[in-house]
């Protein structure tokens, strides 16, 4: 199983730096985000592929590209095939993108359907998966919308980014695990990140707790997901929020969730073998 890190979380520094702390923690890839100073898509094709080189150079893979197809009107059969051709030059697997309505408020989920649609037609022939970010107020939130999604969709190219959503209601957090073991088998990557108490007790959680001590039983939902089979990315993509360097905030999550892997082995079965990242 691999591990990874989001660049998102490192947009202090440049992405071979980035890279850089991925691998001295001991993990297998980096989720290059399309971001400044990580990767504009509008830099064209070289661009993207001297990023995917750099990244290997640090001695890790390019897990995924988090694209931004879908959202802050990139919506257009244009947009799509420049985030497959990104993806591509990448040499990475995962096309991460968003399902959210294409005009604000509408509950029409067609014209997302057909833009992610183009999106796998493109990615296809690279033999990349575009992964959908499950996220508030998307198409992609609730597990009857994703799995409404997915079918309506209708290519063998696409897949669920699985992630907890983003300010639960603290009485939603004892659900968390069941909601991993239910959605999980529709995920083929996986964005870790925990929350913090909101000081309103009824208000909704906050972002930046570590995996360790965060709300969320994150020991809990990574089982739930394991033992509901699933084998792809881990990747921690949002840090705790503290004065803490990047370096030592991400090796205690990637230690914590080493530990949770290895214990789950012990007393179940070998967490999946690592196939290799790169596109073959």
């Amino acid at each position: 199983m691999h591990l990874a890190f989001c660049s998102i979380s490192a947009l202090d520094r440049s992405l071979e730096a980035a890279a850089a702390v991925a691998a001295s923690c001991g993990l297998d890839g980096l989720e290059v985000t399309a971001h400044a100073p990580h990767l504009d898509p509008e830099a064209g094709i070289e661009t993207a592929r001297a990023v995917g080189r750099a990244v290997r150079a640090a001695g890790v893979e390019v897990v995924a590209y988090g694209s931004y197809l879908g959202r802050f009107g990139q919506v257009t059969p244009a947009h799509a095939a420049r985030e497959a051709a990104i993806a591509a030059a990448l040499e990475t697997p995962l096309l991460r993108v968003w399902a959210e309505p294409v005009a604000e408020g509408s509950a029409d989920a067609a014209p997302v359907v057909a833009l992610l649609q183009q999106a796998c037609d493109a990615a296809a022939p690279a033999g990349i998966t575009v992964v959908i970010e499950r996220h508030l107020g998307s198409f992609a939130e609730t597990p009857d919308q994703i799995a409404a999604l997915l079918d309506a969709i209708d290519r063998p190219n696409v897949a669920l980014n699985y992630q907890v959503l983003d300010f639960l209601p603290p009485a939603a957090v004892a659900q968390q695990a069941a909601d991993a073991a239910r959605l999980i088998r529709h995920a083929r990557y996986f964005h870790l990140k925990n929350y913090q108490p909101n000081p309103d007790a009824e208000g909704p959680l906050f972002p930046g707790g570590s995996l360790a001590d965060g709300v969320l039983d994150y020991r809990a939902i990574l089982c739930a997901a394991l033992d509901a089979g699933y084998a792809g990315p881990l990747t921690i993509e949002f840090l705790a929020a503290d004065p803490r360097p990047v370096e030592e905030k991400l090796a205690a999550d990637v230690r914590f969730v080493q530990t949770v892997l290895a214990e789950w082995s012990r007393t179940n079965r070998p967490v999946p073998p690592r196939p290799a990242l790169r596109r073959r």
